[in-house]
């Protein structure tokens, strides 16, 4: 009888035992699933800020492009213009005098 009795506690403290195991399995399976949420959300935070950030980048870099080919064709016009440049001719006596008027600074005229 005693060894009856041995058995059935062995048995149930077994059992008792497994159910435990199962109770504190599930506990800490929990916790785990928290974190990985907390740390999923985290990611879809710092996903969001990184998108919008990429989407100023590219209204930047769409106008920093623009402004290269406006660049570029204010360039092209000037070479044009800068090949097309036909010197005014000036009578020397205009000359001299327009020469003679810059080169005057700081002196007093003779009159």
């Amino acid at each position: 009888m005693k060894t009856i009795k041995k058995y059935w506690a062995a048995i149930v403290g077994a059992i008792l035992a497994l159910i435990a195991i199962i109770f504190a399995n599930d506990k800490f399976n929990k916790k785990k699933v928290s974190k990985i949420d907390k740390k999923i959300d985290d990611n879809n935070q710092q996903i969001d800020v990184l998108q919008g950030k990429t989407e100023v980048i590219d209204d930047q870099r769409n106008a920093v492009k623009q402004d290269i080919q406006a660049t570029k064709q204010d360039i092209a016009t000037l070479q044009d213009a800068k090949e097309n440049i036909q010197p005014a001719e000036l009578p020397v006596d205009k000359a001299k005098q327009n020469i003679l008027n810059k080169t005057r600074r700081g002196r007093k005229s003779k009159k």
